[in-house]
């Protein structure tokens, strides 16, 4: 069986792990984007909902004038039909009944002008208040519209830039051992995009735990891959000068 050469392997892994930082960076912020889109469409949807309930309100408000509307109507025609019937009276007891009963009638009428008053000022407060809305539904439309198309560009470039480091990633994952490959790309995948790091002031940069002399000597001798105990990491020696 033929004997890696780690020290090339490492360098290869190095740019491999400079592309897949690239890479996890750019995914996680491909992801990002149609959540802004989801919010911004939630804000228009929001908007759209009030619009709407305030013009249920206006029409909740049109059917109750109209209704207090018929009521005083109603009562209206019987204060005239009393009052014409009064004449008719003979009695001063059934005069006093009837003009009793008339009176009862015009409180009435009162009470019924006095709601009408108060449904015209909320019509007019429920006016005011829906232009209002339209105008924050309209903005959140415009907006959505326009951050729409710029998201969207957005996702078309970085697509693209994915796309191209893939392509270099292709090129160099063929370049490195299977073996020292899949145990590359477990770790990716566990620890968040990192499986590669280097070591400094006796340290593990990606746990930061501190490493024992037989371990840094390990590293120094380039004869097998050596991984960090902590967080299984694949470790190397960028400057010696650090360690």
């Amino acid at each position: 069986m033929q004997k890696i050469n780690v020290e090339e392997q490492l360098n290869i892994l190095i740019k491999l792990q400079a592309l897949d930082a690239q890479l996890y960076r750019l995914r996680r912020e491909r992801t990002a984007k149609p959540k802004l889109i989801e919010e911004l469409e939630a804000r228009r949807n929001q908007e759209q909902a009030a619009v709407k309930e305030i013009e249920e309100k206006i029409k909740a408000n049109q059917l109750k004038r109209k209704q207090k509307e018929m009521d005083l109507q109603t009562e209206e025609e019987s204060v005239k039909k009393l009052s014409t019937q009064l004449y008719q009276i003979k009695t001063n007891k059934e005069y006093q009944t009837m003009q009793h009963e008339i009176e009862g009638h015009k409180a009435d009428n009162s009470l019924l002008e006095d709601e009408i008053l108060a449904i015209m000022e909320e019509a007019d407060s429920f006016s005011k208040e829906l232009i209002k809305e339209r105008e924050l539904f309209a903005e959140a439309e415009r907006r959505l519209s326009e951050d729409r198309k710029k998201i969207e560009g957005e996702i078309a470039v970085i697509d693209n830039e994915i796309a191209n480091f893939e392509s270099q990633r292709k090129e160099l994952t063929a370049q490195v051992d299977k073996k020292v490959l899949s145990q590359y790309e477990k770790v990716l995948a566990n620890r968040e995009g990192v499986a590669l790091v280097a070591v400094k002031n006796h340290a593990c940069q990606g746990c930061f735990i501190n490493l024992p002399p037989q371990v840094i000597n390990e590293i120094r001798m380039k004869d097998k891959i050596t991984v960090c105990e902590s967080c299984a990491r694949i470790l190397y020696i960028e400057n010696d000068a650090d360690v």
